[in-house]
């Protein structure tokens, strides 16, 4: 093999790894950045379900005016609840939030929706109270379970954050593994540089002076 093919054939090598290397960081890159918009919607349930028993407390003493503002902002509340749930099983474009794909994600999801659906029944029967009696008892229910309720939501989080730190655990193992891998290409590929290239062309370099002299 001529000497040019030799070190053209080393820095083809070189570029397929190159370029491999980065798509590995950009495809971890995605699946990383993919977790986060999943991370902050699962967290922000907790705050909405804190925020509906505060508002069911505050609709219990409210005029009608307030009242009717109360209702309408946990209709609201609720609707976004649904969606959230909804994208972090099946995905949602809209709410950059992509179809579960861990299991035990999965699992949770399963158990915390008719969690969900029990609480926002519970929350819509204060809406729907009529008098000042019914109103304490059905926000009494709703204060009662918001807390066990919250803790399901708490477990939804917790899966999610241990999903994302396996991902960054296992892309820093694959990292290394990049790293140890390069070191080794680069060493043969020097290897090969000398052994086949520069030495030869040392010796070549010699025959042309002997000849010359």
């Amino acid at each position: 093999m001529m000497i040019r093919n030799k070190l053209r054939a080393i820095l083809l090598v070189l570029f397929a790894f190159i370029v491999g290397l980065v798509a590995l960081n950009f495809y971890t890159f995605e699946k990383l950045k993919g977790d986060a918009p999943a991370v902050n919607a699962s967290g922000s349930l907790r705050m909405r379900a804190y925020q509906l028993a505060w508002l069911s407390a505050r609709l219990v003493s409210a005029d009608a005016d307030t009242a009717a503002d109360l209702r309408r902002t946990m209709a609201a509340q609720i609707e976004t609840y649904d969606r959230i749930l909804a994208g972090l099983r099946r995905g949602d474009a809209e709410l950059n939030l992509r179809p579960a794909s861990d299991e035990t994600i999965k699992e949770q999801l399963r158990t915390l929706q008719p969690l969900w659906e029990e609480y926002r029944t519970d929350v819509f029967a204060v809406t729907g109270a009529a008098g000042a009696e019914e109103k304490y008892a059905a926000n009494a229910v709703v204060a009662a379970e918001v807390v066990s309720y919250v803790t399901e939501v708490d477990k939804l989080v917790m899966a999610y954050d241990e999903a994302s730190q396996a991902k960054i655990t296992a892309s820093q193992k694959i990292e290394i593994a990049v790293i140890i891998l390069s070191v080794l290409i680069v060493g043969a590929a020097t290897y090969l540089i000398i052994t086949q290239i520069l030495i030869p062309l040392a010796m070549l370099t010699a025959s042309f002076r002997e000849v010359a002299g």
